[in-house]
């Protein structure tokens, strides 16, 4: 698998969806380059963790009551959104990876190999 090539098909990509690292890079940095240092803080954030836990918790309960469950929903919400947004970094190129979904190598070589699997 080449390192130097790049395959993204999402928003203001080439039509190929075949990049080079730079060519990557500029468009990341030209489209995402403010919502990606906050995504990537919240993967390591604990109150995030904790906080995707309780709304997944909640989406799978029929009722809709208010309780100090739902209180508590809130504050950790309100503390996640607090935790991402402080002293955030700017991405690199795996950040950008993880990010956009993206994946190294060519878009048809990719292709072939989930096919020949």
């Amino acid at each position: 698998m080449n390192k130097n090539n790049i395959c993204y098909t999402g928003d203001g990509s080439l039509k190929t969806g075949n990049h080079t690292q730079k060519q990557y890079l500029e468009l990341m940095n030209k489209n995402f380059e403010k919502e990606c240092p906050i995504y990537i803080k919240s993967l390591k954030c604990k109150s995030c963790k904790k906080w995707k836990k309780m709304m997944s918790a909640k989406l799978k309960q029929k009722t809709q009551k208010m309780s100090k469950k739902e209180d508590n929903f809130f504050k950790q919400m309100n503390k996640c959104n607090r935790c991402k947004n402080n002293k955030t970094k700017k991405c690199n190129l795996k950040n950008y990876i993880l990010y956009s979904g993206a994946e190294f190598g060519k878009c048809k070589d990719l292709e072939n190999a989930r096919l020949n699997k």
